[in-house]
């Protein structure tokens, strides 16, 4: 059999909604738009709907008729990063997949940086790429003061205490990195189902060698909705901190030191 008629290795786009039904409108069009310039991979769309009320489900369903790239799983709403962790594990004991991407629904990532993502992902083994919001070239247009704040201070804290290196933007929502390193991960006993999750999986990943480069991010306004960052996410993620910590004061040192990029993608 030629090399040509080989089937090539599945990027799959892990993607958490709950009544995202407005977003997914506009943004599943834009995601696989990107397909034909994604010369080495075939890009597959997993959407975890926690049982959106909006009918959420239904519309992927009914895509999915039209879409064998697209994928559904449900289950019960248990927070962002229960969404990602069940997405993650569906996507590689069903479909194996080469590289997995995170990315929000509501707009704010930019699926145009997909095609880059996933180059710059599978260039290199143990790789990790992050959009980030605070490189030469990123932006936040939609972000005051008071959030600005937040996410400067959520990255310094990881730094601080999780010692992933000099990462610029370690709360970033836009990421691909090589399947392969998820059986390394231990989330243990760490309140992870809200956003608390991206940085357990960040840490677990630098933690087991991964080689951290960056891509200026424009996070643009969201589409449609309001973020769902509430005071509950905020108190889970200072606690999972604290047991990051611990993990990284008591277990072995990191394999690696991460690198960042700063230069815009190709």
């Amino acid at each position: 059999m030629s090399s040509a008629s080989q089937p090539r290795p599945i990027a799959c786009l892990v993607l958490p909604t709950y009544n995202e039904l407005d977003n997914l409108l506009v943004m599943l069009p834009r995601i696989f738009e990107q397909a034909p310039r994604i010369p080495t991979h075939d890009l597959h769309v997993l959407v975890v709907d926690d049982n959106s009320p909006d009918g959420t489900a239904n519309f992927v369903r009914e895509s999915m008729a039209a879409n064998s790239h697209l994928h559904l799983l449900t289950g019960t709403k248990r927070g962002l990063g229960d969404a990602y962790h069940r997405g993650m594990t569906y996507a590689v004991s069903q479909f194996s997949p080469e590289l997995i991407l995170e990315m929000d629904a509501d707009g704010q990532h930019d699926p145009a940086l997909l095609p880059e993502f996933i180059r710059l992902c599978a260039d290199s083994e143990r790789r990790l790429v992050i959009g980030s919001r605070f490189l030469p070239g990123a932006a936040m247009p939609d972000f005051g003061p008071g959030r600005r704040a937040l996410s400067y201070t959520g990255t310094f804290l990881v730094r601080l205490c999780c010692g992933v290196g000099p990462i610029t933007d370690c709360t970033s929502g836009y990421r691909c990195f090589q399947a392969d390193m998820l059986g390394n991960c231990n989330f243990g006993r760490l309140p992870t189902r809200g956003y608390s999750f991206q940085t357990a999986i960040l840490f677990e990943l630098v933690r087991h060698g991964a080689q951290v480069m960056e891509l200026p991010l424009v996070f643009a306004p969201r589409i449609h909705g309001e973020s769902k960052l509430k005071l509950r996410d905020c108190i889970e993620w200072l606690f999972t901190l604290a047991g990051l910590t611990l993990r990284r004061l008591f277990s072995p040192p990191f394999k690696a030191e991460p690198a960042k990029m700063t230069s815009k993608p190709v």
